[in-house]
Parts: C-alpha cells; sequence; structure tokens
C-alpha cells in the first residue's frame, strides 16, 4: 500500500517540475523580449537624437550660406538652434534615463 501512495506522490511532484520548467521556460523568453524592445528602444533614441541633430546643422548650414539675412536674425536664428540642441540632448538624457530605470526595475 505504501508504494501506491509513493507512486502517486511521486507523479504529482514529476507534474509539478514539468510545470516549473514550463513556466521557467516561459519567464526566460518574456525577459528575452524585455531586452530585445530595451534595444530597440535605445536604438529609435539614438536615431532620433541623430536625425535631430543632422537636420539642424543643415538648417545652420543654410543659415550660414544665406547672403540676406541681417546680424539680427542671424543671430536669434543661432540663439534658436542653440536652444533647440540643449533640447534635443535633455530629450535623449531623459528617454535613455526612463528606458534604462524601467528596465531595471522592473
Amino acid at each position: 500500500m505504501g508504494e501506491s501512495y509513493e507512486f502517486e506522490f511521486g507523479k504529482k511532484l514529476t507534474k509539478i517540475r514539468e510545470e516549473l520548467s514550463k513556466r521557467e521556460v516561459d519567464v526566460r523568453n518574456h525577459v528575452a523580449n524585455i531586452e530585445k524592445i530595451k534595444v530597440e528602444a535605445l536604438k529609435k533614441t539614438e536615431e532620433m537624437r541623430y536625425s535631430a541633430e543632422h537636420d539642424i546643422e543643415k538648417i545652420d548650414q543654410d543659415i550660414i550660406k544665406t547672403v540676406g539675412l541681417d546680424t539680427e536674425l542671424k543671430a536669434r536664428l543661432v540663439s534658436e538652434i542653440a536652444t533647440l540642441k540643449s533640447d534635443i540632448e535633455k530629450r535623449y538624457t531623459e528617454l535613455r534615463k526612463i528606458i534604462l530605470e524601467k528596465t531595471v526595475s522592473s
């Protein structure tokens, strides 16, 4: 009679081990997906920064090449460009911080 209980309990324990293994694989897959999403978000953040800086550089070069702009207008545009560059850097830094904090604390 004791062997029958041992067999039943052994079967139940094996079933628990199998379920645990399945859940472990599922959790590992979720973690891998989180890492992929994190990398993609960081990549998009880099692209955003590069694209904005590249576009600003083009405008800056156009301003320099434009002959009809008076000094005051050029100074104002240069000031706006500097502000925009600062804003881009701030947003870039904030996004990176959010991405890295969320993935670390999760």
